[in-house]
């Protein structure tokens, strides 16, 4: 991949799947628009910080307050990419950072990636903090595009094994929970 820009401007099909079996799934965002394709790659973690961070903007934007459950049951499963999604997307990329905006003037939701960045041994930690951030990917997406694709990363999360309630890790036969010091181990259901 180059590092030049791909804007593919308004998002026409925009989606999180999960792929593989709980506990070595990998996750991906996909978008399509008139102007290419993408799938950017992601940790659990950081999609499921993506999906807080659009709640969180479009919450800002609305003067409303984000109320997310710490566990959720019965989340539908979200759709896959169709299948004429491109096995290798235009912009095919791990995401190392990820920008997420509000532009007031056109009601949308900006969103911005770059792929992870290569550091030297013994590079000058204080010069990489100074770096600017090179997005990839650039894409825009309406509210009601961006509430959907939150309900989505959900839906994609929910999939797998399930959270302890207490701590937030996963959850395995041999549970030992830090909350509780290790004590009174929390069952499967």
């Amino acid at each position: 991949m180059s590092d030049d820009l791909l804007d593919l401007g308004r998002a026409e099909l925009l989606g999180a799947e999960a792929i593989g079996a709980p506990g070595s799934r990998r996750f991906r965002v996909f978008a399509r628009s008139r102007r290419g394709t993408a799938s950017l790659w992601m940790e659990r973690e950081q999609m499921e910080a993506l999906a807080t961070a659009i709640d969180q903007l479009l919450a800002e934007n609305a003067n409303a307050l984000v109320l997310r459950p710490v566990v959720q049951v019965n989340v539908p499963a979200p759709p896959s990419a169709p299948a004429d999604f491109p096995a290798e997307a235009d912009a095919d990329f791990r995401v190392g950072q990820l920008q997420v905006g509000y532009d007031e003037e056109h009601g949308v939701v900006l969103l911005r990636a770059e792929p992870p960045r290569l550091i030297e041994p013994g590079a000058d930690l204080e010069a990489l903090e100074q770096m600017e951030f090179r997005p990839h990917l650039s894409l825009y997406l309406s509210h009601t595009q961006a509430e959907r694709h939150s309900a989505h990363i959900t839906g994609a999360l929910a999939g797998g094994r399930p959270r302890c309630p207490l701590c937030g890790m996963p959850m395995q036969p041999a549970h030992v929970c830090e909350k509780q010091n290790g004590f009174h181990p929390i069952g499967l259901n």
